[in-house]
């Protein structure tokens, strides 16, 4: 079992036994125990690289932290305080706030940027939904419809105000706090203050938790469709808010990612240091699988190289037992790494040209070489791979390419099987 499921699964069973999800230390379920698992890199690498590849850069944690039994900070909290604005005065700062302020899921600063970036993270989409103001006091009541009030006019004014106070309240104060801090602390403490929001799709820790959670799972596209719907009716647009980062981890590919991973035993350190590179200085956590086709979107190249794997596996079961499931796995994961370009360059942009057709474009800075060449490219400094490896890699595409005419009726088995696998994934399964 892949160890980001199996820690979540141990805290669900906490959970169920009686644990809150709100309590002090460990969270046992949803949003609090992934924002946890987030913040310990060293358990869980491949969560924490594939939130700074979306993110476009790694950051310090301010809060939680483990070391501090994962406590969440409100700004005006001392703690918070001395380390984000030393030498503020807190009443100042945060007089456009009653004293009761907002508790964020995370606080980090980036490492390359220097921006303050704070963190509102959800597993699900009933956690976001019927958000009410719910001060009592006139006074305090007040001061947050000031406040809301000021930015929804200055940026939303198109957008319904009743939705801000009373049906997405929680969203509504984040992006009071994000314009609020940008318009305080910009340049005097942080070279910009950014909003993420953070979406988990695939969570499967909520259903020992809640009964009206079973069988219930956000999916990536789930999140959108909420999202824009949201932004449509609550700010007037469905584009995302300026400053404000829309991130999704998909821990359930994630954890069938991690599984096929964990399945090369015999070149283990070698596979390690490969996917180390290829996770950190690639694009191939993010990229898209093409610029129009099948899974063109964030991710959709990670998604499309775990489809393979996992059909591919399921073939050679049935007609190949006498190939090695690890050079199965090997091939499949990396046959479409090209795709991901080189260190520091993407082979795909996202389409941002006007009137632009596609939602990504090639690469123009990127020196040509085809998918499979670039591939090699990156792997065999790294890694060796087999003449059967590298010869399923490269005619991979099969006799759908005219230079893989040569190869025709010379192809080894797991060339055939992965060519198969691929075009099942590519044309069945990403099509249902």
């Amino acid at each position: 079992m892949p160890k980001i499921m199996a820690a979540t699964k141990k805290e669900a069973a906490k959970m169920a036994a009686g644990k809150s999800n709100t309590a002090a230390g460990r969270a046992v379920a949803g949003s609090h125990l992934w924002m946890q698992h987030l913040v310990e890199a060293g358990r869980f690498p491949t969560l924490a690289r594939m939130f700074a590849a979306q993110l476009g850069e790694e950051v310090e944690w301010i809060a939680p932290l483990p070391q501090n039994d994962f406590k969440e900070y409100k700004l005006n909290q001392d703690e918070a305080m001395a380390k984000l604005f030393p030498h503020a005065d807190k009443a100042s700062l945060f007089d456009f706030w009653p004293s009761n302020q907002p508790q964020w899921d995370g606080i980090a600063i980036g490492r390359d940027s220097g921006a303050l970036y704070l963190l509102e993270a959800k597993a699900h989409r009933k956690e976001a939904e019927g958000q009410k103001l719910g001060a009592t006091a006139q006074e305090s009541i007040d001061k947050i419809k000031d406040t809301l009030r000021k930015w929804h006019d200055a940026h939303f004014p198109q957008g319904d105000f009743s939705l801000w106070t009373d049906g997405h309240y929680q969203l509504a104060n984040r992006l009071a706090f994000l314009y609020e801090m940008r318009a305080r602390c910009v340049p005097h403490h942080f070279p910009d203050v950014r909003l993420v929001l953070l979406n988990i799709a695939g969570d499967p820790t909520m259903e020992a938790h809640r009964a009206e959670y079973h069988g219930y799972k956000t999916t990536q596209e789930g999140w959108k469709d909420y999202y824009s719907d949201v932004f449509q009716k609550m700010l007037g647009t469905p584009q995302i808010p300026h400053g404000t980062v829309l991130l999704q981890l998909d821990v359930e590919l994630m954890a069938r990612y991690q599984k096929l991973k964990d399945m090369v035993t015999k070149r283990r350190r070698e596979f390690a240091a490969l996917m180390d590179f290829i996770e950190q200085q690639t694009a191939y956590l993010t990229a898209p699988a093409s610029t129009r086709y099948h899974l063109c979107k964030e991710c959709g190249l990670l998604e499309h190289s775990v489809n393979v794997a996992e059909t591919m596996l399921k073939m050679r079961a049935t007609i190949a037992p006498e190939l090695s499931e690890e050079s199965c796995v090997i091939v499949a994961l990396l046959h479409d790494l090209g795709k991901a370009g080189s260190p520091g360059k993407p082979q795909y942009l996202k389409n941002e040209e006007a009137g632009a057709r596609f939602p990504y474009r090639w690469n123009r800075e990127l020196i040509y070489l085809s998918v499979p060449v670039r591939s090699l490219s990156l792997i065999l400094p790294h890694f060796p791979l087999t003449e059967e490896e590298i010869q399923a890699i490269v005619y991979h595409d099969g006799q759908y390419v005219p230079e893989n005419h040569a190869v025709a009726a010379r192809e080894e088995k797991l060339t055939l099987l992965l060519q198969y696998a691929d075009n099942w994934s590519g044309f069945v399964t990403e099509k249902a």
